[in-house]
């Protein structure tokens, strides 16, 4: 995990051309700390991010298409376009998390997780 968390500090345009190069690669990111970090338009499609603290991260337009992000931290998270298609957020903390834009279609969440999150499509899939 740590040379993952090493390319990451690259920023996204660095990860999102491993993630190219690299297609069959199974990610695994389970409790990593993300916090604050500016993650724009970053694919963390199909990844497993359980338990993952992305607290007051920039994942503004980030592809999370069925990623499994079950008890992850995203209070506070930009998520202002981002793909969750599929993703799932069980027991996510989500308090003032930013969805505006975002795609929720088919992800896995109750709605006592979105308590106090901001900006939900009008009916997201649950």
């Amino acid at each position: 995990m740590d040379n993952l968390l090493r390319l990451l500090k690259y920023g996204s345009s660095v990860w999102n051309r491993w993630r190219e190069e690299n297609p069959s690669a199974a990610i695994v990111l389970d409790g990593a700390k993300l916090d604050g970090m500016i993650l724009i338009g970053i694919n963390f499609s199909n990844m497993s991010l359980r338990r993952a603290s992305l607290h007051a991260a920039n994942l503004m337009n980030a592809d999370l298409r069925q990623a499994d992000l079950t008890g992850a931290d995203l209070r506070e998270a930009d998520l202002i376009a981002a793909n969750l298609s599929g993703a799932t957020l069980t027991d996510a903390r989500l308090w003032e998390a930013d969805f505006l834009g975002a795609n929720l279609t088919n992800a896995v969440v109750t709605p006592s997780d979105l308590d106090g999150a901001l900006h939900l499509p009008p009916s997201p899939t649950t």
